[in-house]
């Protein structure tokens, strides 16, 4: 069986790294996407390094070019396109509505948004011709709970989070998911707790800072494997599902993958 070929946005760090080092480890290809191109092609190196394959196409996931230049780089060196797990996003603006700069909420929506839909869209034709197509859409919890001073990535996550059910209806034969990662130590977290406490509550604000403190955040490595082995194994009929990282089923596909010696 040829390996499997995957396109992973917002690579270079937290979810997405950890996510495309299991998925090269579980022997898939992997085209890594993020705007810094140094940080990106580092993930490359350790990638390669431990036996692995992988291509670093860096650039701005909001702008068209990037999508069709990152699945016709999957296509040219991996054959095509298997599953696409669209990761990177913003949080900012952090401030609420009414003070909230309209550029970069709308720069919020085309990252979070346009830049998984400009993304699918460009290999929609490679995913519906591959055995086991599969679109990972990663969400959140402000996809389904309000946040003061979160307006544009609450609204932008209930959007992907719908995205995904179109999707799904729409193409009955490729499996799309949007999932929930949880609270994962990463840096958009280290941004919440550095920009955010004018736009939160008191409460809200002091409930991000004692995670750290305490230690409450995931290691991005656990929600990343559920994120790879997803990609790679998601059953067909959860597809179009806004489903959390540890779900009784998710971990029992995770567990299930790893006792047949992955």
């Amino acid at each position: 069986m040829t390996a499997p070929s995957v396109i992973i946005t917002g690579a270079s760090r937290g979810l997405g790294r950890a996510a495309a080092l299991l998925l090269a480890r579980l022997g898939a290809r992997v085209t890594l996407n993020a705007r810094t191109e140094s940080a990106l092609n580092q993930v490359r190196r350790e990638i390669e390094a431990a036996g692995g394959r992988a291509q670093a196409i860096a650039g701005d996931i909001r702008e068209p070019d990037v999508s069709e230049r990152l699945v016709a780089a999957a296509t040219l060196n991996f054959g095509g396109v298997d599953a696409v797990i669209n990761n990177a996003a913003m949080i900012q603006p952090l401030s609420r509505i009414a003070d909230s700069d309209p550029e970069t909420w709308r720069r919020n929506l085309d990252v979070n948004v346009m830049g998984p839909f400009l993304l699918v869209q460009a290999a929609l034709p490679h995913l519906r011709r591959a055995p086991h197509g599969r679109v990972i859409n990663v969400s959140s919890g402000a996809a389904v709970r309000a946040t003061h001073g979160w307006s544009a990535y609450c609204v932008s996550k209930a959007a992907i989070n719908m995205f995904t059910a179109v999707l799904a209806l729409e193409e009955p034969d490729i499996t799309a998911l949007a999932v929930r990662p949880g609270m994962v130590d990463t840096a958009m977290q280290a941004e919440l707790r550095e920009c955010g406490r004018g736009a939160m509550t008191p409460e809200e604000y002091q409930r991000f800072v004692e995670s750290h403190r305490n230690g409450a955040l995931l290691p991005p490595e656990l929600p990343g494997r559920a994120l790879a082995l997803l990609a790679l194994r998601a059953p067909r009929a959860w597809s179009g599902r806004f489903i959390q990282w540890n779900a009784p089923e998710v971990q029992a596909l995770v567990a299930q993958s790893f006792a047949d010696g992955d």
